[in-house]
C-alpha cells in the first residue's frame, strides 16, 4: 500500500470517528411527499436537472438515454405538475432520423426572471446513424412568469454540458463539457466561447463560481482546478488534493473515475466556501477557496449509508448528485444509497473490478443530515413516500426558501402506467419528484 493511500485511509477514518452523531430509533423510514412526472413520456433517469426559483415553483429536467430530454415545472401551491418542453421537439430533431439532445445534465441558475441551462447528447441516436448528424447542444432558458422555454445560441457543434455555474456579476454561465472543455456563454450577446481543455478523463459532473466569479472543478486523481475570468486563465491549484480513498494501485485496474473526484459541490454565500462530496468515499467536505493563496480542504464526516462507514472504501456505492444546503437550517442534507451504483441499475461501473455487488438488492436512498453549526451529523433513515413505496436512488436535490428539500429520483413504482423502467431488471420504477419538510408538523400531500 502506497503511502499516499495510507494516509488518505487514516484520515478517512479519523474524520469519520470524530463526527458527533444524533441518530434516530434503528431502521426508521423518512416519510416524504411524491409527485409523478408523465405516464406519457415515462422518463429514465435524471441528473443534477433541478431547481427551485424565486417564484416557488420547482423545475425539473429529466432524461432518457436513446430518447429525449424533457423539462417540468411543478406549483407547489396547486400542486400541479406541467410539462414545459420536450427538447428534441424544441430544437427541430424529432422524427429526422438523427441524433437528438437526450439529457439536462446540468444544475439550473436563475437571472433576471429566467432560468438558464445547457443540454447534452451523450449517446443519443442508434449506432447505424451518424453521430455527426446531432446539430449540437444549446443554451436554452425559462421565462418563468409564463413558463415558455426558448433555444439560445449554440456551445460547440457536438459535446454538450455535464456541468454548469453562473456568474451574475458578470453575466456568464460557464458550461464544463463531455470534451474536457470549459466553455462560457455570454448572456446579454448570447455568445459562447470555448475557454480551452481543463480535463482530459472522467468529467465532474459539478463545477461552482465563488463569490468573486472564479470557477472551481476537479478532475481525478484527486485534483482541482481553477478559472480566473480576471487573467483569463486555468489553473491547477498544485497544492491541494482531495481526501480521495480510490487510488489506482495497479495498470491493470486503474481508477481514474469519478470517484477520485468531488462527486457534487455548492458554494455556500453565507460562509463564503463550497461544500462537496468526495465521488468514492461519499466524504462531505469544505472547500475555503480564500484560505491562502489556493485555498484549503478540510474533511467533516463521511456520509455514505451507515453500513458501509469504516469500512472498505472500494465497496462504497459510488456518490449521487443528490446534495443541497438548507440555509433555513444551517445544514447540509445527502441521499446516498444503500446498494447498487447510481445509474438506476442501468450501468455496473464496477464490473471486473473485484467490488461486489447486490444486484437482489434495489439501491434504496438515505437521508443524512450535517449541521454546519455544531458538526452534528444525523442519519435519518431510509426514504420511503407517504403511500409506501421506496425511493430507489436520488439525481438531485435543492432546498428552498421555506427549508423544504426537493430531490428527484427513481420510486418504487407497482403502477404498469407509470413503469419507465426495471432497476437491475427487477425492480419497476417512475421518476417521480419527492419533498422532504424538517417540520414534523408540515405536508404536502400525498402521492400524486
Amino acid at each position: 500500500m502506497n503511502r499516499l493511500f495510507r494516509f488518505t485511509i487514516l484520515l478517512f477514518l479519523s474524520a469519520w470517528q470524530q463526527s458527533a452523531d444524533a441518530q434516530p430509533s434503528k431502521n426508521a423510514f423518512v416519510e416524504v411527499d411524491h409527485w409523478h412526472f408523465s405516464r406519457v413520456n415515462k422518463d429514465a433517469q435524471m441528473w443534477s436537472g433541478l431547481y427551485v426559483g424565486s417564484n416557488g415553483k420547482v423545475y425539473v429536467g429529466l432524461c432518457t438515454h436513446g430518447d429525449a430530454a424533457t423539462l417540468y415545472e411543478f406549483d407547489p401551491k396547486t400542486q400541479t405538475m406541467r410539462l414545459l418542453a420536450n427538447i428534441t421537439e424544441l430544437a427541430g430533431e424529432r422524427g429526422k432520423g438523427i441524433w437528438t439532445t437526450g439529457k439536462i445534465h446540468v444544475q439550473m441558475q436563475e437571472l433576471d426572471g429566467y432560468i438558464y441551462f445547457g443540454t447534452l447528447d451523450e449517446d443519443n441516436g442508434p449506432p447505424v446513424i451518424d453521430a455527426a448528424s446531432y446539430r449540437g447542444p444549446h443554451w436554452y432558458r425559462i421565462h418563468m412568469e409564463t413558463g415558455r422555454v426558448e433555444q439560445l445560441g449554440l456551445i460547440s457543434s457536438f459535446w454538450g454540458l455535464v456541468g454548469q455555474a453562473m456568474d451574475k456579476e458578470r453575466r456568464l454561465i460557464y458550461g464544463l463539457a463531455e470534451d474536457g472543455h470549459l466553455y462560457q456563454y455570454a448572456i446579454d450577446e448570447n455568445r459562447t466561447v470555448d475557454l480551452g481543455r481543463v480535463d482530459n478523463w472522467d468529467i465532474c459532473r459539478t463545477i461552482f463560481t465563488d463569490d468573486r466569479g472564479n470557477v472551481y472543478g476537479s478532475y481525478a486523481p484527486g485534483r482541482i482546478w481553477k478559472y480566473d475570468p480576471d487573467k483569463d486563465r486555468a489553473f491547477e491549484l498544485e497544492s491541494l488534493q482531495l481526501p480521495i480513498a480510490n487510488v489506482s494501485r495497479t495498470m491493470a485496474n486503474p481508477m481514474l473515475d469519478r470517484k477520485g473526484q468531488w462527486r457534487i459541490i455548492e458554494w455556500d454565500p453565507v460562509d463564503k466556501v463550497a461544500y462537496g462530496i468526495v465521488g468514492g468515499s461519499n466524504m462531505l467536505f469544505r472547500f475555503d477557496v480564500h484560505n491562502g493563496s489556493e485555498g484549503r480542504i478540510d474533511m467533516l464526516t463521511q456520509v455514505a449509508a451507515p453500513d458501509y462507514r469504516g469500512g472498505d472504501p472500494f465497496k462504497i456505492p459510488p456518490a449521487t448528485l443528490a446534495m443541497t444546503i438548507s440555509q433555513v437550517e444551517r445544514k447540509v442534507y445527502y441521499m446516498p444509497v444503500q446498494a447498487g451504483d447510481f445509474d438506476y441499475g442501468a450501468v455496473d461501473l464496477d464490473a471486473g473490478a473485484g467490488v461486489e455487488t447486490d444486484a437482489s438488492a434495489p439501491p434504496v436512498s438515505f437521508l443524512v443530515s450535517y449541521d454546519l453549526k455544531s458538526g452534528v451529523r444525523q442519519d435519518l433513515g431510509p426514504v420511503r413516500t407517504k403511500s409506501g413505496r421506496l425511493a430507489y436512488g436520488m439525481g438531485g436535490a435543492q432546498a428552498d426558501a421555506q427549508g423544504r428539500i426537493w430531490f428527484v429520483g427513481a420510486f418504487e413504482e407497482p403502477d404498469e402506467e407509470y413503469v419507465a423502467y426495471r432497476m437491475n431488471g427487477r425492480f419497476p420504477y417512475s421518476m417521480g419528484l419527492g419533498c422532504y419538510d424538517p417540520r414534523p408538523s408540515s405536508s404536502l400531500s400525498t402521492t400524486k
